[in-house]
This record gives structure tokens, sequence and C-alpha cells, in this order.
């Protein structure tokens, strides 16, 4: 019989991570080796257990799952993470996929096709929920045709200032310091020609450099 593939869930829902874990445990393919409630709680299993892929929801406490994937695509690079969330919203999706997510799933997902999407993260592949493909495609296409100025993680910190968070509240995201906000924020003004946040934010949504 094939070697089990070994896998960490993080999900703030008990209920949820529980069910999930006896789905896949019941199965001839996956073993959950552990179970996380917070950012930082999945980083420190994943470090401890060496899974080979991990399941994670986006919104959790300490910093949520895109924070955490930052971190475990920094000292994990190779390791697939599935985000698994009850989250459509564009930005969110787009968030995951720049920070290092393998693959994204919704918590409607049928049974058999996140397994499938497990299997396919494992040998490599990346995998996003078919109700999500079509606007992931989207994006691409739009953020191909404009130009934007902004790298990677400009566009990131400029997302979430569009949702209203603090330089604090992103570094925290982020696990960088404040300063390091403030010199992307200077960066993310001379790029765009702009003197404050609204002023950016307004400049880059307009052009579809970042979403609503």
């Amino acid at each position: 019989m094939a070697e089990l593939l070994r896998v960490v869930i993080a999900d703030d829902h008990t209920l949820f991570r529980r069910g999930l874990a006896s789905l896949l445990n019941e199965t001839q393919e996956f073993t959950v080796i552990g179970e996380a409630s917070s950012g930082p709680e999945v980083v420190r299993l994943v470090n401890e257990l060496h899974p080979d892929i991990v399941l994670m929801d986006v919104h959790m406490p300490g910093g949520g799952g895109v924070a955490a994937l930052h971190q475990l695509h920094e000292s994990t690079p190779n390791l697939p993470v599935i985000m698994l969330t009850v989250s459509e919203k564009d930005a969110d999706l787009i968030t995951a996929i720049r920070a290092g997510a393998r693959g994204y799933f919704l918590k409607n997902v049928d049974t058999e096709e996140l397994f499938a999407g497990l299997r396919r993260a494992a040998s490599g592949q990346s995998v996003v929920d078919p109700a999500l493909t079509e606007r992931l495609f989207h994006h691409v296409i739009d953020a191909s045709n404009s130009n934007s100025p902004l790298s990677h993680r400009e566009a990131e910190i400029l997302q979430l200032i569009a949702a209203g968070c603090t330089n604090a509240e992103i570094a925290t995201k982020l696990f960088v310091s404040p300063n390091t906000i403030k010199t992307h924020i200077a960066r993310i003004f001379e790029k765009l020609d702009t003197t404050s946040r609204n002023e950016a934010v307004a400049r880059a949504k307009s052009q579809g450099w970042i979403t609503d």
C-alpha cells in the first residue's frame, strides 16, 4: 500500500476541523497528524511535524492564514499549502496565491474534488476550486494588461490598506516590522505619484492593480 500523505489542518472552527480530519482519516490516502486553530500554531506544528501538505483557512486568529502562509513559504517553500475557506473574495484568492498557496478551495467543495486537489497539490500541481477558476483566469489576464508598477508585496500592502488595515496590522499580518511597511508605502507613493493612502488606493483601483 502506498504511504499515506501526512496532513496538518488549520482552522479556528473546531467542529469543521475535526469533521474534516475524520473524513481524511477514513481514506486510504491521507492521515491527519496535527490540528491548529491559529496562524502561529500552524507554523509551530509544521516545524515540529514536517507534514506533506497543509489545509488552512484564510481567516484565523493571530494574523490569519495568509500571514502564516508567508512564513511557511519562507521556511518550507516546497510545502504544498491549500487554502480551504468560505471566502469567495477576489482579494483573498489573489493574496493567497501571491503569498505562495498551492491551491484554494471553498468549504462547500465536493469531498472527492478536494481529495483529488490534495493529490495533485502533493504531486507539485497548483489547484483552484472550479467555482473560482474563471475569476482567477480573468484576474491574470487583467493583471498582464495592466502594466502595474507595483511589486507583488507592494500590491499586497496596498490591498490591505484598501481593506482599512493600519501599518501595525499590516506588519502583523505579513510578519514584518512597522518600519518595513512604512518603507514599502513610501515606495508605493513614489511609484504612483501620490501623497496619501486614500489617493494611492484610488489610483490603484482605477487601474485594476488592486481589487475592490
